[in-house]
């Protein structure tokens, strides 16, 4: 098997509504320089001298890219060390290759699948409270669990929207991730006091610079208290200082593993990360979401659902959980149509 071609395709897939704000209330910083429905990614393949095409996605980004091939051309995808292909780009793509060589979905070659389904979460945008209330009442008739919220403190809203969200749908467990900008202890003691009587969960709600904040938060509150957190090391530290009671991973790949079982240690809880991407790379993370057993929050694969269209034939996402799909590698096709109507630019190799 030789890889003898790779295209690239630039997209750019509008949000349904009701996920964000309008663009003039939207947080325009260094991390977002354009309203987030701006936003492009990259959806690759590579094919091989054989027949078999493996797809791979990148992460979503701002504006224009130029960005070179690799150097696969002639290469043989079934000697890459699967251990060695991180999360994202064309090493999604090459491991889709070696699942399809071997015959294997993705999660056995993340070390076996322990669970066929992932529990994912709905997600929202800062939104106020009457449009929070209508997201909440469509997940709830989704089938969705749990609701996600973005907010920050200086919103002043935060749980006039809990509230609304539980009126409008009571079964619903909430997410309430301010990025660190309930700032202080204090300040979130008092927000979590208003909401603590129905099934929350804080994540990030201060900057993860003292764990001793955390752990009083967490036996303070009366909610659930999580940390989004960047690598093994920052588990090891929030499961010895006792300061979370879940854990939301950031890698999607092996680094998801090693922490999500770091964790298991110490019985605690992990869901998934993302960047609010599209299907392919929430597939990705399915798999390896599906090799850890206590990945059992609900995970962030958003993006297939939030968006106008996946780029996916069928959809990943049903009655709150995204089915791990069975066929090799990724398990799953694209949908052609879908991917020609929101292409701005294609690139392949000679």
């Amino acid at each position: 098997m030789k890889i003898v071609c790779m295209e690239r395709i630039v997209v750019c897939v509008p949000f349904r509504p009701g996920i964000l704000p309008p663009i003039e209330q939207q947080d325009i910083n260094a991390l977002y320089p354009e309203p987030i429905e701006k936003r492009r990614n990259d959806i690759l393949r590579v094919y091989t001298d054989d027949g078999l095409c493996g797809i791979g996605s990148s992460g979503p980004y701002f504006g224009e890219r130029d960005i070179p091939f690799p150097d696969l051309l002639g290469k043989n995808p079934m000697d890459f060390e699967p251990r060695s292909l991180g999360g994202g780009g064309y090493d999604i793509a090459l491991l889709d290759l070696i699942g399809k060589g071997i015959g294997w979905p993705l999660g056995r070659i993340f070390g076996g699948i322990r669970q066929s389904r992932v529990l994912v979460d709905y997600w929202i945008a800062t939104l106020d409270v009457e449009s929070s209330a209508t997201a909440a009442r469509r997940a709830s008739a989704l089938g969705f669990h749990g609701i996600k919220i973005k907010c920050r403190a200086e919103d002043g809203n935060v749980a006039d929207r809990v509230h609304a969200i539980h009126e409008a749908a009571p079964a619903l467990r909430i997410i309430i991730d301010p990025n660190e900008r309930f700032y202080m202890v204090e300040q979130s003691l008092e927000i979590a006091r208003q909401i603590n009587t129905y099934t929350v969960v804080f994540e990030d709600p201060m900057a993860k610079t003292n764990w001793a904040d955390y752990r009083r938060l967490k036996e303070e509150s009366g909610v659930l208290i999580a940390a989004h957190l960047q690598n093994p090391f920052q588990v090891i530290e929030g499961v010895y200082f006792q300061a979370v009671d879940a854990i939301n991973v950031a890698p999607s790949d092996w680094g998801f593993l090693d922490m999500a079982r770091i964790a298991e240690t110490a019985d605690i809880p992990v869901w998934q990360a993302s960047n609010v991407d599209l299907g392919i790379f929430d597939v990705f993370r399915l798999h390896a979401s599906a090799a850890a057993p206590n990945c059992t929050l609900g995970s962030d694969l958003c993006g297939n659902f939030v968006h106008e269209n996946s780029l996916l034939k069928k959809p990943l996402v049903r009655d709150g959980y995204a089915v791990v799909p069975e066929g090799p590698g990724l398990g799953v096709e694209l949908d052609e149509a879908a991917l020609d109507r929101y292409t701005l630019s294609r690139y392949i190799t000679p």
